[in-house]
């Protein structure tokens, strides 16, 4: 399994504020992000391009069942899948998780591909700085 370093969580932060998909293809990556005891509807799920750091990326918003479905990636290509939840405004995000396999490292996925699901977890404290660690060599 392939792991590339990111240049973190800020830079997922920064993606929240564009409009739209970068992304050039035709390729889609769906699923469902959840989280336990409440709702994850509203979730930034970011695909980002394993190849250039994330320079390319698809973006999608959670439905209220936690559904998302990422379009305009390219068939083939290495991803990292990606979702931050704001739950109160405040700017800040509350929840993070990642696509994973087994061993709590983001799992590459190769559009087309469905079933990419994922839950968020709590990020406070030390716990920003262990799923940080997670996207930085």
């Amino acid at each position: 399994m392939k792991k590339r370093a990111f240049a973190g969580i800020a830079l997922l932060i920064m993606l929240a504020g564009c409009t739209g998909s970068v992304g050039v293809g035709a390729g889609e990556i769906s699923g469902k992000v959840s989280r336990s005891g409440g709702s994850s509807a509203g979730t930034l799920v970011v695909a980002c391009l394993v190849a250039d750091d994330c320079a390319t990326y698809g973006q999608a918003t959670a439905a209220g069942d936690g559904g998302y479905k990422i379009t305009g990636l390219s068939d083939g290509k290495e991803y990292v899948v990606l979702g931050l939840l704001d739950i109160n405004g405040d700017g800040t995000y509350d929840y993070v998780g990642w696509y994973e396999n087994v061993n709590a490292d983001p799992t590459v996925v190769k559009p087309p591909k469905s079933g990419v699901n994922f839950g968020l977890v709590a990020a406070s404290g030390a716990e920003k700085i262990g799923i940080i660690s997670k996207f930085i060599r």
